[in-house]
């Protein structure tokens, strides 16, 4: 019998253990042959980041294969795990697959030494047919889309055509083993499942690592056995589905698949969280699933996503990006608007052809066709088999990009000494962005996120635009180049923030901030949050003073508002407030001058569970925002 590991790891946060979908398939898929299943067995499933050294020591039995599950979160963490069992093993098989393969790199062997066989694309024929020739002592050359060391790079790796011949390890109960094993190990776990119901995407994004032809196609699970599966993930109380379809609401069944998860939540509680990727047009029938949750009050999403990534057309161009068209998305957005469902958007900066000019414009046209809920600016990070990922992509747009730790935000870190970091590549310049010019943005898009999107100027950026129809862009690039040398509390945020985001490009630093000693490593719109919260009378009265000395508007009374909407955990709600009548015409378009204002949790929260909610979990939601009543 050959004794098989299988390794799949992520960084742990909290009690929370994620089952591994994509290294379970290979294992499903290869025991399909009696040949496989009558001679090798799997003797440990790892799924935690255990050090690579105790691991090797305390492995029961002697590794004849080991395959590991390749992705950014792991992929240094899978190369010390190789070189370790390398040092004690070296006989050992060191299979490796997933989309930090790169399949342009013919000099992956010499780069990565300790790995023995490289498998691009899916994996699951690949392996199987490894494993038969392992066991009949055969050579690896020829398997379709499998690169050997001592080998040539292969060509295009080939599609499964039936994904359905790959066993569920939910329904024959690999999975419940996993859970058994570890909770016996390590005690009770708060379980998370990644899930897929299909494989591909239709669109050809440049950033993205499934942009490629290879991927174009959508296979699909049979319904009934998604349905048994969410049987099973409901009846096991598994809190949260991260669900890797790249375009949930592409398909009518997608619709049905979410009224059987709706169904088993109202009867059984589980799951709480069904988290997907929008499908990247937003149409008609997302809606249509996003009000289905609205109606059960579920709360099964965080939120509708419009992805746009960039609304300059020339950036469109070079990313190969299509967007939902901009009537179209006012439209939606109203009515999300109006049934109170949360929609956030999201860009990429610095892309191709994109300037810190089209960047502001970007987020005000978003602002223009009624995303008030939430926004977010990703940093432009590179994919080796994305199209971006390819030298000649980058040569022809002057991407510049240096490897810095992959984002860390919310890890906390007990051993920080030791703990292996995980790279990705960050781009820091482009044809029409450099250095200066790319921090820049980054910058102004946090300030910005956090004065509207976490609510400490939402009301004062709509007073101003309402009133005197000063852009919301106008408000923050005057708000920056006042505060950025200032002895104050929003000078040193955006001081702060500054700095780390450069030490993040330019001096391997974590990303985030952590805000308390031994602290978790917030976001930075999260970090400064919390700075805000706890010195909310000092920050009111440096928007009322800047906005005096620049505007010469006194508006006392409407920072005073905007301060009353955001939620405060020491706060006895509902409150009855008095305000001019200006403030409320013009902030919320109300022609009264007392309202009562009240907050969604009638929960009392102490500070640390206040912060995580706040400006971690339900930050997509508004949930910094009071209610009127």
């Amino acid at each position: 019998m050959h004794n098989l590991y299988l390794v799949q790891t992520v960084d742990k946060y909290g009690p929370n253990s994620f089952l591994p979908l994509a290294i379970s398939y290979q294992w499903m898929f290869a025991q399909t042959d009696t040949c496989v299943a009558e001679n090798f067995e799997v003797v440990d499933v790892l799924i935690s980041k255990k050090s690579p050294e105790k691991y090797v020591e305390e492995m029961p039995c002697k590794p004849d294969v080991v395959a590991m599950s390749c992705y950014v979160w792991n992929w240094s963490y899978n190369q010390q795990l190789a070189k370790e069992i390398k040092k004690v093993y070296p006989d050992c098989l060191i299979i490796v697959g997933g989309p930090n393969v790169d399949k342009r790199n013919h000099l992956f062997f010499s780069e990565y030494p300790n790995f023995d066989i490289a498998v691009l694309g899916e994996g699951e024929l690949a392996f199987k047919e490894i494993l038969l020739r392992y066991h009949s002592k055969q050579t690896y050359e020829n398997i379709p889309h499998v690169f050997v060391k001592g080998g040539k790079l292969c060509d295009q790796p080939q599609r499964i055509l039936d994904i359905n011949s790959i066993p569920s390890p939910i329904l024959n109960g690999f999975y419940d083993k996993i859970i058994e094993k570890v909770e016996q190990e390590i005690g009770p776990q708060r379980w998370q499942v990644t899930y897929e119901t299909l494989r591909g995407c239709p669109y050809r994004c440049s950033f993205c690592d499934i942009g490629d032809t290879y991927w174009t196609k959508i296979t699909k699970f049979d319904l009934d056995r998604v349905f048994a599966e969410i049987d099973w993930m409901s009846e096991k109380q598994i809190e949260y589905i991260g669900v890797c379809d790249s375009n949930w609401g592409i398909l009518e069944r997608d619709k049905e698949i979410t009224e059987y998860v709706i169904q088993k939540k109202l009867s059984t509680g589980y799951p709480m969280v069904w988290d997907v990727t929008w499908a990247k047009s937003n149409s008609k029938r997302i809606y249509e699933i996003a009000h289905l949750d609205k109606k059960a009050n579920t709360n099964l999403f965080k939120g509708i996503t419009f992805a746009m990534q960039s609304l300059n057309k020339p950036t469109q161009e070079a990313s190969r990006r299509t967007n939902l068209k901009s009537d179209e998305a006012l439209a939606y957005m109203k009515l999300y608007d109006k049934e109170n469902i949360p929609t956030y958007s999201e860009l990429i900066w610095p892309m191709p052809n994109e300037t810190y000019e089209s960047l502001k414009e970007n987020i005000q046209k978003l602002i223009d066709m009624g995303q008030k809920s939430f926004l977010m600016v990703h940093p432009l990070v590179l994919t080796y088999n994305a199209e971006m990922g390819a030298k000649e992509y980058q040569d022809t747009y002057q991407m510049k990009w240096n490897e810095v730790p992959l984002d860390t935000y919310y890890l906390n870190v007990e051993d920080l000494e030791n703990y292996i970091i995980e790279k990705t590549m960050a781009v820091y310049e482009t044809n029409t962005a450099d250095r200066a010019q790319s921090i820049r943005g980054h910058l102004f898009s946090y300030l910005f996120i956090l004065m509207y999107y976490y609510g400490w100027g939402h009301f004062v950026m709509e007073y101003m635009y309402n009133k005197y129809r000063l852009k919301h862009i106008d408000f923050i690039e005057i708000m920056l180049n006042y505060f950025i040398a200032k002895n104050s509390l929003i000078g040193s945020e955006i001081r702060e923030t500054e700095k780390t985001m450069i030490d993040v490009y330019h001096g391997n630093r974590f990303w985030g901030r952590q805000v308390f000693k031994d602290d978790i490593f917030w976001e930075y719109k999260g970090a400064s949050s919390i700075v805000f919260h706890n010195r909310r009378k000092e920050l009111a009265k440096e928007i009322q003073k800047f906005c005096s000395d620049v505007f010469n508007i006194e508006i006392s009374n409407v920072v005073k508002f905007n301060m009353d909407m955001c939620f405060d955990n020491t706060t006895n709600y509902p409150i009855r407030r008095t305000y001019t009548e200006d403030t409320l015409t013009h902030c919320i378009g109300v022609n009264k001058k007392t309202i009562t204002i009240s907050h969604r949790s009638n929960e009392r929260l102490d500070d640390d569970e206040f912060y995580h909610i706040t400006y971690h979990y339900q930050r997509k939601n508004r949930y910094w925002k009071c209610d009127i009543i």
